[in-house]
C-alpha cells in the first residue's frame, strides 16, 4: 500500500472536504482516506498496482474544481 498527502488549501469548508473525501473513497484502488484537521490536507492510502499517484492527484484536483463550479 502507498500513501499520498495532498494539500487542499483552496477548500476552506469542512463540508466540501468531507464531500471530496467521500468521492475519493469510491476511486478504484483507494483503501483509506483521512482528513488531517486544521491543516487543509488529505491523506490517501491506495494500491499503486491499481491506481498511480499522478492519476490520483489529477482526479482529486478535478473534484476540487467541480466542488466550486
Amino acid at each position: 500500500m502507498s500513501m499520498i498527502l495532498l494539500a487542499l488549501n483552496e477548500v476552506a469548508c469542512t463540508g466540501c472536504i468531507g464531500s471530496i473525501k467521500r468521492k475519493v473513497k469510491r476511486f478504484r484502488g483507494v483503501e483509506k482516506v483521512k482528513i488531517l484537521s486544521g491543516t487543509g490536507k488529505i491523506e490517501i492510502n491506495y494500491d499503486s498496482a491499481i491506481i498511480q499517484c499522478e492519476e490520483l492527484n489529477r482526479s482529486i484536483h478535478k473534484l476540487v474544481r467541480r466542488t466550486f463550479d
